[in-house]
């Protein structure tokens, strides 16, 4: 007598179910390894009193924390404030790049301005660095003792990011509602406020997060632009680690990290809507 097709299609699925459970617990535990663990360890070394060659360290200090000075913590400020900055102008250029390039024929100077846009993703950020130090170091255009050329480099950094999360959230459906409201007779202006913006918050609530966080950890284009008593906190720690202090950098790195994903989830936090 034939045996029931059900119970070997059981049979046969448990193998894979547990392959699946198998696969999925090695994936976790590579990203644990990979992206969780260096955060702990970071976490720890910021406490540790001393902590060299063991496992865990040898005791708990805040001493580190109470070791950070001014110039630690306008370094931070700096971080911040170029961070918002940042992520504010990459979030309107991309905005508006992504509005302009709507509908174009992506074959003309569309696509030229589409590949110009997205350039800086495809270079080095040593190379882009250099490559702006050396164009506005002279008269007439002379940032190299400004702030202003660290703002401008990582402004070209995030950009191609901003520009593609405005550019995704355009999808076709958009377009039928701005031509309807078009044809009731409602100016551009009043579209672009009442239809267009409302549609694209995510997409620039994700814009401005994505900037914030890439400007907080730009390291290889500062640190080849940046005037001379200008600091960011990757700047300060990387030259803490150059000297080999490990646990008074990881004492700032933490700050930084808390103050950036409070910033991160403020920006991420949804606005309740009014109701009428």
């Amino acid at each position: 007598m034939a045996a029931s097709p059900q119970p070997l299609a059981l049979a046969a699925s448990k193998p894979r179910k547990l392959l699946g459970a198998v696969f999925t617990g090695f994936v976790a535990l590579l990203c644990f390894w990979l992206f969780v663990l260096p955060v702990l360890v970071v976490a720890a070394s910021s406490v540790a009193s001393h902590w060299s060659g063991t496992i865990l360290p040898d005791g708990v200090s805040m001493r580190w924390f109470e070791r950070l000075g001014s110039s630690d913590f306008d370094a931070l400020t700096t971080s911040l404030q170029i961070g918002f900055g940042v992520s504010v102008l990459g979030t309107l250029l991309g905005l508006w790049l992504a509005l302009a390039l709507e509908g174009r024929d992506r074959r003309g100077l569309g696509a030229l301005v589409d590949a110009v846009a997205m350039m800086p993703n495809g270079v080095p950020s040593v190379v882009l660095g250099l490559s702006v130090l050396i164009a506005y170091h002279k008269k007439p255009v002379d940032l190299s003792g400004s702030a202003a050329i660290v703002v401008l480099v990582q402004l070209a950094l995030v950009l191609p990011f901003c520009y593609r999360s405005a550019a995704a959230a355009l999808r076709p459906e958009l377009t039928v509602l701005r031509e309807a409201a078009a044809s009731l007779g409602a100016p551009p202006r009043m579209v672009l406020a009442s239809v267009v913006l409302p549609q694209l918050v995510p997409a620039i609530r994700a814009s401005l997060a994505l900037g914030f966080a890439l400007s907080l950890g730009e390291l290889g284009a500062t640190l080849t632009v940046y005037p001379p008593g200008f600091a960011t906190v990757p700047i300060v720690v990387v030259g803490q680690v150059n000297r080999g202090y490990y646990l008074p950098a990881s004492a700032l790195a933490l700050i930084l990290l808390a103050v950036s994903l409070a910033a991160l989830l403020l920006i991420a936090a949804r606005v309740p809507r009014r109701r009428g």
